[in-house]
């Protein structure tokens, strides 16, 4: 019973020693030993189940709390540094004067990566050490290394700088080691206003050497995030020269190059660790760069002329370098620290000009640029007169309201403050193109208004000026061109399509008078439509087009369309309900689209009897054959919201415009891609209905409906598909008189017109409101009778095909008229028109052996198929012969 009794006790104790190993800090936290030097002790940190015993000031935020484990230093009276590394989980190490109390430092330290913590301790004093596991999940292990060092750190009497450590200038770079552990921050020492100072920093001194220029570089060690300030001065009235961050190529570490400094004097480096959370070894050195020659325009008095382009190509360029570059003397009220700037000079030729800095290369690409109108004395010298004109971090600026002959000054720098960058670059001083020929009212360019469709004409503001006419509308006119039409009705509509460029908010206004005498405007538009009333039929009109805002060099693009509106005010096609597409029920499927095109035409009661809103509504008509019709729409694609629809009774005035909408049918609208049917009922057979079909929210979609044909529907309404034959070709043509998303078509083409093959493919115009002719020649014509078919690929992929045409070619010649495929590997049609009666057609060998023999029992024109497979490759002959004696040869080859 006793052993029984000293067993448990003894099992209870092996408990509470492990539990405090690994989950708490009392009462047996374990003893890590101090070395003057990193000796290394393993640990694990094993999941438990348990908590941490207290959250460090420094875990917020970082990763999620874990077990910790805990161990204890005994302090020597010098500053303790404890290092935590190879753990494969993120770590807070912190340290306390208490069990999860008192704390005097805290680190974050993430997976894989080293950390250190620094405090000063009381000789014999116990302080307890906390790594607290912070990724990783629940039931997950710990392990990694820990070490203490106690002993006073190498290199810390360089803590202030009037006792810096002395770095030897050598030729090229040689690194030493150093630390920052233990080091205090500096006070009375200007601020180095970068890599987030918190203190913590060493000082070091350097020499600079005869040429004047200094670099001064660092790499990692327990520091892998470091900060580099330079000063000048004496160690007690220091002067800040420059400060970097991340410059270096090692990883995080500053970098920092000098030129122009004075041989001889010192200047005092401060190092420090970014956010002073993570301190220990890191590397310096110092050394003297090589420094390219400042470049012959590094002053403004030495600027490169550059050569002024007659266009905006750059043609020609001016080639340009900032490396060697120093400071000019002139002042700087642009942005950027022109410590690196050269100069360029160039002569207006054009009252505005465009400056582009090209191929730019080197090791930075962050170049800025000014123009000045001044003279180099007068440039920079605080006066209104000496500031740029033009300030641009891009690397192109327009440059206006230049004098002809005036000489200007171009100003090229980095826009960073660190100096030695070696930066190329291509000065391009370009001209805009002469205003276009319909800049002012009397050139005003004539456009022919559309009856249907949209016939547009291209445009273009690129270097449009003020016209003389006042402007009663909105924006500013200062880039306007003229266009003009005849109205050929009482209304019309104004339409800017494909808008692109510079800027695509333009604005249009119309005027009914003369270019002398415009008169108020009829209509002010921002919107890229508008639509004129009351325009008396034969007389000019003029349309007047820029760009909103009042920046100059713009070089937007559009097409102008003037359409003519009927009674019902609006153009007579398929977007609007006086004009529907006409369906015919039937095999077969429609496919259309909810294009943007479509604009939003709610006339009469339309908008309160649909179930939805209408954005890009269009119309098609049918006649009912039945009580009942049903729209199954079997496809829907390229948009997300889907299409919605519905079938109305529709009054119509005596013109044929819709006046009001009875609702004949569901309301199809699902708000996504799911199929479904629009079914009519209650129809009256021998009415005519109309089916609207709108994009959901506005939604862009292709869809098909089975059951139904239609003509004159847009994107692409194909006419006029025909063909000619030839005696040595068939030609093809077809017109479409209005185009949307139109990709390609593919001419397919068949001998029995059934089973047809693609031959050819002609580009599609894209987007177009105007009759396009295409052709295409067929010249390997293998039959007598052939079939075509044309395949319309809009952009989505969605394929439409035509109707088929025949084309048969008259025969005037007797005996074999053609073979084809040839060469074949398997099927050769010979194609013969025989005089008489009897004959045969025969395919022999090169030795004149017979291989295959057809009889032939009647005159006339006939096809004939030999399935040659089984034949080896080679040449082989097809002989004709009949009963009048003609006889005749061709040559084949099989593959």
């Amino acid at each position: 019973m006793l052993l029984k009794l000293q067993l448990a006790c003894a099992f209870i104790m092996l408990v509470v020693y492990t539990f405090s190993q690994s989950a708490g800090c009392s009462p047996l936290p374990t003893a890590l030993p101090v070395n003057s030097t990193c000796v290394t002790t393993g640990f694990t940190n094993n999941d438990n189940g348990t908590t941490q015993t207290v959250n460090a000031s420094c875990a917020g935020g970082f990763g999620t709390a874990y077990e910790d484990v805990w161990y204890s230093v005994t302090g020597t009276g010098n500053t303790m540094t404890i290092t935590l590394s190879g753990s494969g989980e993120s770590s807070v190490l912190a340290a306390f004067t208490g069990c999860g109390t008192g704390q005097l430092a805290c680190a974050t330290i993430n997976a894989g990566a080293s950390g250190s913590i620094n405090f000063p301790t009381t000789n014999g004093t116990t302080y307890y050490i906390q790594i607290q596991r912070r990724s990783g999940g629940a039931n997950t292990n710990q392990s990694g290394n820990i070490c203490a060092v106690s002993a006073p750190a190498v290199g810390l009497a360089n803590d202030n700088p009037c006792s810096a450590t002395p770095l030897t200038v050598n030729a090229s770079c040689s690194f030493s080691t150093y630390t920052n552990a233990g080091a205090t921050a500096t006070s009375g020492v200007p601020a180095p206003g970068c890599a987030n100072y918190l203190g913590g920093d060493v000082w070091f001194t350097v020499t600079v050497p005869a040429s004047g220029n200094i670099a001064v570089d660092m790499n990692t060690g327990v520091v892998t995030d470091g900060g580099m300030a330079i000063y000048s001065g004496t160690c007690g009235s220091l002067s800040l020269v420059a400060c970097d961050d991340d410059g270096s190529t090692n990883g995080l570490m500053p970098f920092l190059q000098l030129s122009g400094q004075t041989p001889g004097a010192t200047l005092w480096v401060r190092v420090w660790e970014y956010g002073n959370d993570n301190n220990g070894t890191f590397s310096i050195c110092a050394y003297v760069p090589f420094v390219a020659p400042a470049p012959a325009n590094d002053n403004c008095t030495g600027a490169i002329p550059a050569t002024v382009n007659p266009n905006n190509l750059c043609g020609s360029v001016t080639p340009g370098t900032i490396n060697g570059a120093t400071t000019s003397a002139q002042g700087n009220n642009c942005g950027g620290t022109p410590n690196d700037d050269v100069w360029f000079s160039f002569v207006a030729t054009n009252t505005t000009h465009y400056v582009d800095l090209l191929n730019v290369a080197g090791s930075t690409t962050d170049l800025y640029h000014s123009v000045y109108a001044a003279s180099c004395a007068v440039i920079g010298n605080g006066t209104a007169a000496g500031n740029a004109i033009v300030c641009s971090d891009p690397n192109s600026s327009i440059v206006t309201g230049l004098t002809i002959g005036q000489t200007y000054y171009v100003r090229v720098y980095s826009w960073s403050s660190a100096t030695g960058a070696t930066t190329t670059f291509n000065l391009c001083i370009g001209t805009p193109p002469p205003p276009p020929a319909n800049d002012n009212c009397t050139g005003a360019i004539p456009v022919t208004v559309s009856s249907s469709g949209c016939n547009s004409v291209t445009g273009s503001i690129a270097s449009a000026t003020a016209s003389s006419q006042a402007n009663g509308c909105g924006g500013t006119a200062n880039d306007d061109v003229w266009y003009s039409f005849v109205a050929t009705s009482a209304g019309a509509i104004v339409n800017l399509n494909n808008v692109a460029g510079s800027t695509t908010d333009l604005y249009h206004s119309v005027y009914a008078g003369t270019c002398g005498a415009p008169g108020a405007a009829l209509v002010c538009s921002d919107p890229n439509t508008s639509t004129l009333t009351g325009l008396t039929i034969g007389n000019t009109y003029f349309v007047r087009i820029f760009s909103y805002g009042s920046t100059a060099g713009q070089t937007s693009t559009f097409d102008l369309c003037i359409q003519s509106t009927g009674p019902c005010g609006t153009p007579n096609n398929q977007d609007y309900c006086v004009a529907p597409a006409q369906l015919t029920q039937g095999p077969g499927t429609f496919s259309s689209n909810t294009s943007g095109t479509y604009t939003q035409d709610q006339p009469g009661n339309l908008t309160s009897v649909f179930c939805g809103s209408i954005e890009n509504n269009s119309w098609y008509q049918f006649t009912a054959t039945s009580t009942t019709h049903n729209f199954p729409i079997t496809s829907v694609t390229g948009c997300t919201f889907g299409i919605q629809a519905q079938v109305y009774n529709v009054t119509e005035d005596v013109n044929g415009c819709c006046l009001s909408f009875a609702s004949v049918s569901n309301c199809y609208n699902p708000a996504n891609l799911t199929l479904g049917t629009v079914s009519a009922t209650g129809l009256t057979i021998g009415n005519t209905y109309v089916l609207m079909i709108d994009g959901n929210g506005g939604a862009i979609c292709d869809f098909t409906i089975s059951g139904w044909s239609a003509t004159g529907i847009l994107p692409v309404e194909l006419v006029d598909f025909m063909g000619i034959a030839f005696d040595d070709k068939n030609v093809l043509s077809w017109s479409t008189v209005s185009e949307r998303d139109n990709d390609h078509f593919n001419v397919l083409k068949s001998a029995d017109g059934i089973h047809f093959e693609k031959i050819g493919e002609l580009q599609g115009a894209g987007n177009s409101t105007q009759q396009l002719n295409y052709r295409f020649e067929d010249t390997a014509v293998e039959g007598v009778i052939t079939y075509y078919q044309l395949e319309q690929v809009d952009i989505n992929n969605t394929k439409v095909k035509s109707d088929i045409i025949t084309l048969t070619r008259s025969i005037d010649e007797h005996g074999i008229l053609s073979v084809w495929p040839n060469p074949t590997k398997e099927q050769l049609t010979v194609e013969i028109n025989s005089l008489g009666m009897q004959g045969n057609v025969v395919v022999i060998d090169i030795k004149g052996s017979k291989m295959y023999e057809t009889s032939i029992h009647e005159p006339g024109y006939q096809t004939l198929t030999f399935n040659i497979s089984d034949l080896s490759s080679g040449l082989y002959y097809i002989l004709y012969t009949d009963q009048n004696g003609v006889t005749e040869t061709r040559k084949i080859t099989k593959n």
